[in-house]
């Protein structure tokens, strides 16, 4: 029932285990690739069902899910099953299957596994990515793929690796790659005020001479997942900045002086 991932109604795949370390990152559960419990202080009854202080390993243990457990195993043949009962949602609505994460394509043999089987099938499936990957995986996955939904944090090589962990030469090249080779492009772009506004002009002189680009989804920042990186025992990076919808409108427009079709994304539904 997803409908910010691509057209129509989705159910998303989230993938555990990313390559970037980005500051804001509002799915820290889909950082590691191991699975992990939370353990949400603020939902415990004190019931002591688990052994009590939340010490239990497995979320079904506790009555008012204060344990979460992140990371299910599946077979490619398995999910793909179980994502067709929602075939007719898709059908209906002009859906399909997004591939997200962290990085999906960080698990390149099951991802395009599981794209090829959806197509197989008659399924759209959408790709959600950060770039940071093997054009060997990009080439293979090309084939079943609808759109590509690619993350741009910034263009200055120094900015990116202050804010993501990696720089971003890979992440250009692999987008220009799939530029040339005909794929259909939604660029994702998440505004983060005083960190990377400042990339705006840039990334519009960037994409304005790149084919296939078809929507840049300016995305406002919220600190939203700060109650998960506390249960997941994990480091809280989250920017302590305010992004308003004003920001983004005005990115918006600045991206737009460059030929593109810029939207503000919590507009565009």
């Amino acid at each position: 029932m997803e409908i910010h991932d691509g057209d129509g109604l989705r159910t998303t795949v989230f993938f555990k285990g990313c390559p970037l370390k980005c500051l804001w990152c509002h799915n820290p559960e889909s950082i590691s690739f191991s699975p992990q419990y939370a353990r949400f202080k603020e939902k415990c009854i004190g019931c002591g069902t688990c052994g009590g202080a939340l010490n239990g390993t497995t979320e079904e243990n506790c009555p008012v899910s204060a344990i979460v457990g992140y990371g299910t195993e599946y077979e490619s043949g398995e999910l793909v099953d179980l994502l067709m009962k929602d075939a007719d949602f898709f059908k209906n609505s002009g859906g399909g299957v997004t591939l997200s994460g962290g990085e999906c394509l960080a698990q390149p043999e099951f991802a395009v596994d599981v794209a090829k089987r959806l197509y197989e099938r008659g399924i759209s499936v959408y790709v959600d990515t950060c770039g940071y990957v093997k054009r060997e995986t990009l080439e293979r996955i090309i084939p079943y793929t609808d759109v590509f939904l690619y993350d741009l944090k910034a263009i200055d090589p120094t900015v990116h690796k202050s804010l993501t962990g990696r720089e971003n030469e890979l992440i250009l090249s692999n987008l220009r790659y799939l530029s040339e080779n005909g794929c259909n492009i939604e660029i994702r772009y998440p505004l983060v005020m005083k960190y990377n506004d400042g990339e705006c002009e840039k990334i519009g002189k960037v994409l304005h001479g790149l084919k296939g680009i078809r929507k840049v989804k300016v995305l406002q920042y919220h600190c939203f997942a700060a109650s998960r990186y506390d249960a997941l025992g994990m480091e809280n990076t989250l920017p302590d900045t305010v992004t308003h919808i004003e920001d983004v409108d005005r990115a918006v427009d600045i991206l737009k002086k460059y030929g593109l079709n810029a939207v503000n994304g919590v507009k565009d539904i």
